[in-house]
């Protein structure tokens, strides 16, 4: 399909490790293929890149080896701590690698195994830990214990890991053509999620009432529903940068986590109307359906009959996500690109990584055609974990925008239409993200909504 590049160059390739075959070959990969490249998988004497196990005999003008403990923590996969990490020098920094030996590595196949211990989430399967939604608390990771470190939240390993690839693949004589996004080197993906899209106007009258706020209760009943015009705000904010956005809509409402009326005819048809401007529009699961077959079906079928087609874009409701449940569902569903794999506490980069990758199904022990585009920062993440004010909101921003400046990759940025009562205070976080655009456009991003960004990025 359109986000498939056509013909990426191939490089012929070889894993020699049968033990951890399919993680090490989806890892090369990964990062092949935002080298420009793509592994045409041979014998090993054809091989030009050879993954090999620590004291194999090497073949090709390039061998990757993998230390032994480096295949061990493939296969059972724990947490280290930040001093049994090893580490690598890229650029003249030390980054993490957290599979093998403590200490320096110079292995190049250590950071293929590190890459897929990063991609396929197998910190997470370590972790163990949940919180009350279910899902994986940035505090327990090895991110947050990296801090502000090479290998923390805004530091993602595995795009230095690449780097230090490309290097090794240049000085041997291979051409790494690398990626840009429709010629930017970087880019900023604009999302929504509109968990709720009408006011209940008597509730919030009543509510107002009861706390003594008459002027407030008067404004409420005869002013325009403040989630249908922040809905409406995020499209001229759109509009001010000469991009499209990317709409996610909830089809369902099964718990109190659920807001219902996501399928609004209005925001229906404001929707299918804004599709012709070069907007998209995505999935958004609710809460409940997780567990659920049935109410996964039951969405799905809502989205076709508003949209006219079953979604292609995902991102579910809190961010929950269960392996491999969720992403088999989805991909069973008709999505192709998901964008839910971020923290939702802090900003940054749960997978490792700021570029686009295929997501690894652990059960199965294979790479799927599932894309993620990885959520590197939440309004809710900034306004409700973080308790930030405007001008520290501002700085949150820049500082995810950096990373993926520095990685060449993208920030995915969701913001919500206004769901509380306090209005000034959603439009200072809009008025942030705004001057936090305006920035990125003369940092040269490309900006636009994720599947375009897609592919994009995967034609250059």
């Amino acid at each position: 399909h359109r986000w498939t590049r056509p013909m990426p160059p191939p490089i012929p390739c070889c894993v020699d490790v049968p033990a951890a075959e399919a993680l090490l070959r989806y890892g090369l990969t990964e990062l092949l293929r935002g080298l420009g490249l793509t592994p045409d998988w041979v014998r090993r004497g054809d091989a030009r890149l050879v993954v090999s196990a620590d004291g194999a005999a090497e073949a090709g003008p390039l061998g990757l080896q993998v230390a032994s403990r480096a295949l061990a923590d493939l296969a059972a996969p724990h947490l280290p701590a930040v001093a049994d990490l090893g580490w690598v020098d890229v650029r003249g920094e030390r980054w993490p690698v957290p599979v093998g030996s403590p200490g320096r590595t110079d292995r190049l196949g250590d950071l293929i195994a590190g890459s897929a211990w990063w991609l396929a989430g197998l910190q997470e399967h370590a972790m163990g830990a949940r919180d009350r939604h279910g899902r994986v608390p940035f505090d327990a990771s090895l991110q947050a214990a990296l801090g502000d470190a090479p290998g923390g939240p805004l530091r993602p390993a595995v795009d230095a890991y690449r780097a230090h690839l490309g290097a090794a693949l240049r000085a041997h004589g291979i051409e790494t053509p690398g990626r840009t996004w429709g010629g930017a080197l970087w880019s900023v993906a604009l999302t929504h999620d509109l968990d709720a899209v009408r006011t209940r106007r008597m509730r919030a009258l009543a509510g107002d009432l009861r706390r003594g706020r008459p002027v407030a209760a008067l404004r409420r009943a005869l002013g325009p529903d403040r989630r249908r015009a922040s809905i409406d705000a995020l499209h001229a904010l759109a509009a001010r940068h000469g991009t499209p956005a990317t709409w996610f809509v909830k089809p369902g409402a099964w718990t109190p986590e659920d807001v219902p009326g996501g399928l609004d005819p209005w925001l229906v048809r404001r929707l299918r109307r804004w599709e012709a401007e070069g907007h998209e529009v995505g999935w958004h699961p609710g809460y409940g359906t997780h567990g659920h077959p049935a109410r996964w079906a039951t969405e799905a079928d809502r989205f076709e009959t508003a949209f006219g087609r079953l979604p292609t874009l995902a991102r579910t409701h809190f961010l929950r996500w269960t392996e491999p449940d969720t992403p088999r569902t989805l991909a069973a569903s008709g999505v192709r690109l998901d964008s839910t794999l971020g923290f939702a506490e802090h900003p940054g980069f749960r997978r490792g990584t700021a570029q686009p990758f295929r997501l690894f199904d652990p059960v199965a022990d294979r790479g799927t055609d599932l894309w993620e585009m990885p959520l590197a920062l939440m309004d809710a993440t900034l306004t409700d974990y973080l308790g930030l004010g405007p001008k520290a909101m501002g700085e949150r921003i820049a500082a995810v925008f950096a990373a993926a400046r520095e990685s060449g990759g993208v920030a995915v940025v969701l913001w919500h239409n206004q769901l509380g009562a306090d209005t000034a205070a959603w439009e200072a976080g809009v008025d942030a993200l705004d001057h936090a655009l305006g920035q990125a456009r003369a940092d040269s991003a490309g900006i636009g909504p994720l599947e375009a960004l897609l592919s994009a990025w995967n034609r250059d």
